[in-house]
């Protein structure tokens, strides 16, 4: 797991847009930052990240931030992002939806979907980056709506912000172990908040793609799975499987796919000491050589050689 510590400070120069950028980048998500006053703009950031779990607190001067459209291939960081306004305002404009922040309000947004971010004046922040699977699982109306915004209020959300403030903190003697759990807890206590703020509802359209998802991450690595089966599994047509799908932005074949690299992903460890053409075929491929350059494709690396850096 690639820990990434940070606590800088951005002065204005003619670098510091690509500076603040980078830093952004490393901390927190891949986006491109915009309008940004090179003799004038300054920040501070400090955080973390684990993995594919992040959280940094920040300042800054006005400014941009833009994200494009994310893939599992694009990074390897898929997920969500949290974002507590504390001081200043944000606006965030996401496909068929704008969001507002003042400060004391929340935002969970689907990172890999386009957003455009617009700091119009000097903000506080703390945003967080949390995995999809975790996120979902405790929002699941997030799988339709991909985004919410919400205050919180009452001493759970002050957990939440102690929470956060753990995770980003550069200080503490956290232990890698100990971020999945709180970042688990983290979306529990989003779960509870947004619910209490009436942004959490599940309609029965909501349930229905939920158990969807989880039906098929349960069976993706049957390798003779397909649609037709499924869809009888689920009591349903092979039409409204993929109607159901679609309404997720989602494809069966991709779906099932990422669940089985992800899969081969966890069986590669040192410790399962399974063989690469064992992983495969436990996790649902038939064809070693594509499951090789799928494998490549989504992790930037070979089989073995991911095998060797959890070694190392």
């Amino acid at each position: 797991m690639e820990i990434v510590e940070l606590s800088t400070d951005i002065r204005p120069d003619s670098h510091c847009r690509d500076v603040w950028q980078d830093v952004v980048c490393k901390v927190i998500h891949n986006v491109q930052v915009k309008n940004v006053a090179a003799g004038e703009f300054s920040a501070h950031i400090s955080g973390r990240r684990y993995g594919d779990i992040s959280c940094a607190r920040f300042w800054s001067k006005p400014h941009h931030i833009q994200n494009g459209r994310e893939t599992y291939a694009d990074s390897g960081y898929a997920g969500y992002l949290l974002s507590w306004q504390l001081e200043g305002e944000a606006h965030i404009e996401l496909p068929g939806s704008n969001i507002h922040l003042v400060p004391g309000s929340i935002a969970v947004i689907d990172s890999r979907r386009p957003m455009l971010v617009s700091f119009a004046g000097e903000v506080k922040r703390m945003v967080a980056k949390l995995p999809a699977k975790v996120v979902e699982e405790s929002l699941p109306g997030l799988v339709s709506r991909h985004a919410l915004d919400f205050t919180p209020r009452g001493p759970l959300a002050d957990i939440l912000q102690c929470y956060l403030s753990e995770i980003s903190s550069t200080s503490n003697t956290l232990q890698a172990e100990d971020i999945p759990l709180l970042a688990e807890h983290t979306c529990n206590l989003l779960s509870v908040l947004a619910t209490q703020a009436g942004a959490g509802q599940i309609d029965s359209k909501t349930l229905r793609q939920r158990a969807v998802l989880q039906h098929l991450q349960r069976v993706a690595c049957d390798p003779g799975i397909t649609l037709e089966h499924v869809a009888g599994q689920l009591g349903m047509s092979a039409r409204l499987l993929q109607k159901v799908l679609h309404e997720m932005d989602m494809q069966f074949t991709r779906v099932i796919t990422q669940e089985r690299l992800q899969s081969a992903a966890r069986k590669l460890h040192p410790a399962a000491a399974l063989s690469i053409s064992d992983v495969a075929y436990h996790s649902g491929f038939n064809d070693i050589s594509h499951f090789n350059r799928l494998f490549k494709k989504q992790f930037g690396m070979s089989p073995t050689d991911y095998r060797l850096s959890l070694v190392s």
